[in-house]
């Protein structure tokens, strides 16, 4: 009834419009629909590109600010177990026994990468501590801010950045989004395993932006990215 309201009388003024006012009308219509839907491009904030795809220029470059250690790395931890009809690691607050491959896949990467000059924090629950101890066999350090992380996680995280060493943050999705919001930026949400690179070099006040890799694209990624990087 009240989609009848507004339509009939606005068919009836159309219907009184001469063809040049008609033209007029349906043209102000599509230019204002087309600079709505342009506005809503506009706005939206960007989204976290692929290092194995559309970023992957970036991977050179990456790798150096690796061996600087300027790099910071958001690791979402591997499949949680109450949340898929997989078996257990171990506890049903932990992750899937499925996800053993994949943390391998994960330790291999970080591994050619190189931890020397790499400090790891990981969130104290279960399903994080499970995917540090696979990936980093156990040299994280468990810190209650990976998980209690809305409103200040990009700052959390900088504040614990010591120039000259990288820093591997194994947390949750919900803190990966609060901290890519404070960067200005909405990416869907990561799958299990994915890592997103950030770096900052001692001298820079700025947080940049690379990229994310999930958990199997790491080695073609880094074979790719070494490649580049001998020119």
């Amino acid at each position: 009834m009240l989609q009848s309201l507004v339509l009939r009388p606005t068919r009836r003024l159309y219907s009184k419009l001469s063809a040049r006012l008609r033209r007029g009308a349906l043209a102000a219509c599509m230019a204002a629909s087309f600079a709505t839907a342009l506005g809503a491009f506009v706005m939206h904030p960007p989204e976290i590109e692929d290092l194995s795809e559309e970023r992957s220029n970036e991977l050179p470059s990456l790798l150096d600010q690796w061996e600087e250690g300027d790099v910071i790395v958001l690791l979402r931890h591997l499949e949680r177990c109450d949340k898929e009809d997989y078996p257990c690691l171990e506890g049903t607050e932990g992750i899937t026994s499925r996800s053993v491959p994949v943390g391998s896949l994960l330790a291999e990467g970080f591994g050619q990468l190189g931890l020397s000059k790499t400090d790891v924090y990981n969130s104290p629950l279960t399903r994080t501590a499970q995917t540090e101890e696979l990936v980093f066999n156990d040299l994280g350090i468990d810190e209650d801010w990976l998980y209690k992380c809305r409103e200040t996680m990009l700052e959390d995280a900088l504040e614990r950045k010591v120039p000259g060493k990288n820093m591997v943050l194994v947390t949750h999705s919900s803190c990966i989004s609060a901290f890519e919001q404070s960067l200005g930026y909405d990416t869907e949400t990561p799958e299990y395993g994915t890592a997103l690179f950030f770096t900052k070099p001692a001298d820079s006040k700025f947080l940049k932006v690379v990229g994310f890799l999930d958990a199997d694209d790491w080695k073609r990624a880094l074979e790719d990215g070494a490649r580049r990087q001998r020119g």
